[in-house]
């Protein structure tokens, strides 16, 4: 297969007050103004790219021990949380405790200091919780 690359642009970082215990998204500047809207206190559903996990040996990696525990059965990569995959991208629902000039403080998640951000966007639960249909079809 022929694959032509893309373009991805950060619109922040994760950063890590390590002595403060806070974990927030700082908005690159040129990205302020799509914040509007949101507000402290709100859901949202973070795209991070996991830049040491670009590699091509790493994405080239299509099976994986869950959780990197050798106890669990290997698994194909799209049923796990693997940061090995062919496109590194990592999904994060959080909830906005914060907002502080250019930066929205969150619960502590896995990621480590300076991963980039690629999207935000607003948890909407009738599209990111969806009922299961009363009815399958057949077909």
């Amino acid at each position: 297969m022929d694959f032509e690359p893309f373009k991805i642009v950060p619109v922040g970082y994760v950063r890590k007050d390590e002595g403060l215990h806070e974990t927030f998204i700082e908005i690159l500047p040129e990205f302020i103004e799509a914040t509007e809207g949101l507000r402290e206190g709100d859901w949202i559903k973070l795209l991070l790219w996991f830049h040491l996990s670009d590699t091509p040996e790493k994405r080239s990696v299509f099976k994986v021990h869950p959780r990197g525990d050798p106890r669990n059965p290997i698994r194909g990569v799209f049923a796990t949380r693997s940061p090995l995959r062919p496109n590194p991208i990592a999904l994060y629902t959080v909830r906005i405790h914060r907002m502080a000039e250019n930066r929205l403080y969150i619960a502590q998640i896995d990621a480590i200091e300076g991963t980039p951000v690629v999207d935000i966007k607003p948890f909407v639960e009738r599209l990111d919780c969806p009922e299961e249909p009363k009815e399958r079809s057949t077909i």
